[in-house]
């Protein structure tokens, strides 16, 4: 740019900041995304027996989609063998960044934990979660584990550590539904947001992968879940009997937690599976011998709503557009249930300042590039679920740049979401 396009681009900028301040107020202190959204159909690299990779090669990194088919231990072994290089450069990356950045999450666990990392380290906290999760762990989750092991030539112990690393370190996220009255759309159909605000210093977002899985006719139907290569439980995620879902960190939960149970991940992830409808992922959430705290967010195409739920290791509570709480700067709106990306009660009113600036007119576009970016929520990656045309949107964050500077990483609210079919 030229100096005078530059000073151009900046005014530009300070005008559109003060238009948002005098829109939504203060507190939201984002921008609108006005990136384009990507339509084009992924690119074919390569196949094995159980498995084929796409790239969608729109942004930068390429975001990996990897069709998986057959049993557990099938799509595991294919992952691995289609994953492998990758898979081999980000595991030591991530066990790295763990051990650089243990002491910023020190804070988020329990005394008992601190007390672990600081005399034997964190691998031993993740076996330590395997051994007290494993016997509530479905045999097919161990299954794929062990395929994902031998399909890179990674030890299964190290397979298995990564995956205990969300039932250890939570993330603060957002999460709206919005359907009915409150959407352009009044025909039936159901807008699914999901952000997720976890820290960007790492090595997690040089790896964004869609995993779509197409299990054996008699073990469940077909979903897909934004996630890194590897990981094989469920942050974010739809499936192809239309269930959305995504969860955030409860950190205002007062009761107790127990680490002997089935892990969170692993749950949702048979939510996805197994599950058709809210009911059935609510009947599988009250009977799981559960964790640790978060709240989770269930969409359903068939009766078009969306549930909140408090989830926790002593009780379930189900919140709706009529039943969730309501305080002063969390306004109620009938056919909308949202969290923001704070500890909640948040006394932080953006969110819901912009869902009500735009009811009745909320659409994909909106969420995408109004809302999430305004509010600054979808720090590491944000999907958008549109039950009436079953699209998924997603957006990953940028890579630390070679520099170092995790100050430069661009959120995932402000970048390229590409659109899946």
């Amino acid at each position: 740019f030229t100096q005078a396009e530059r000073r151009m681009w900046k005014l530009f900028g300070v005008l559109l900041i003060s238009f948002v301040f005098s829109v939504y107020g203060s507190s939201c202190t984002g921008i609108p995304n006005t990136q384009p959204i990507s339509i084009d159909d992924p690119i074919f690299v390569n196949s094995t027996t159980n498995g084929k990779l796409f790239i969608q090669n729109s942004v930068s990194p390429p975001l990996s989609i990897v069709h998986l088919y057959g049993s557990a231990y099938e799509m595991g072994f294919a992952q691995g063998q289609l994953m492998k290089e990758q898979l081999n450069e980000f595991i030591p990356e991530v066990f790295q960044y763990l051990y650089e950045e243990v002491d910023d999450y020190l804070g988020f666990l329990p005394k008992w934990a601190q007390d672990i990392i600081d005399k034997v380290g964190i691998a031993f906290l993740l076996d330590l979660t395997y051994e007290l999760t494993k016997d509530y762990t479905p045999q097919h989750f161990i299954d794929e584990m062990q395929g994902l092991a031998d399909g890179s030539g990674i030890p299964v112990a190290q397979i298995i550590q990564v995956q205990m690393i969300p039932e250890l370190i939570k993330a603060h996220c957002s999460m709206v539904g919005a359907w009915g009255n409150a959407i352009t759309n009044t025909t039936g159909s159901l807008y699914q947001l999901r952000a997720l605000d976890w820290s960007t210093n790492g090595p997690f977002q040089k790896f964004p992968q869609v995993t779509v899985y197409h299990p054996t006719d008699d073990d469940g139907h077909s979903f897909a879940v934004l996630t890194w290569t590897g990981f094989i439980g469920a942050i974010t995620g739809y499936s192809s009997s239309s269930v959305g879902l995504c969860e955030k960190v409860w950190l205002s939960y007062n009761g107790t937690d127990s680490r002997s149970g089935s892990p969170w991940m692993f749950v949702l992830r048979d939510i996805l599976q197994y599950d058709v409808d809210i009911d059935s992922a609510l009947n599988r959430i009250y009977n799981v011998p559960r964790t640790c705290s978060i709240f989770v967010g269930l969409g359903d195409n068939t009766i078009n709503q969306f549930r909140a739920v408090e989830y926790s290791h002593d009780y379930v509570r189900v919140g709706d557009d009529k039943n969730f709480p309501e305080w002063n700067y969390h306004p109620s709106m009938s056919n909308v249930v949202y969290i923001d990306k704070h500890k909640q009660p948040s006394s932080d009113p953006c969110l819901g300042s912009l869902l009500e600036q735009h009811y009745a007119n909320i659409d994909c576009v909106t969420m995408l590039q109004q809302v999430a970016p305004i509010h600054q929520t979808g720090d590491m990656h944000a999907a958008l679920y549109d039950f009436s045309e079953n699209y998924m949107y997603v957006a990953n964050a940028s890579p630390v740049p070679a520099n170092g500077n995790a100050s430069e990483v661009i959120p995932a609210y402000n970048r390229p979401y590409i659109r899946l079919a």
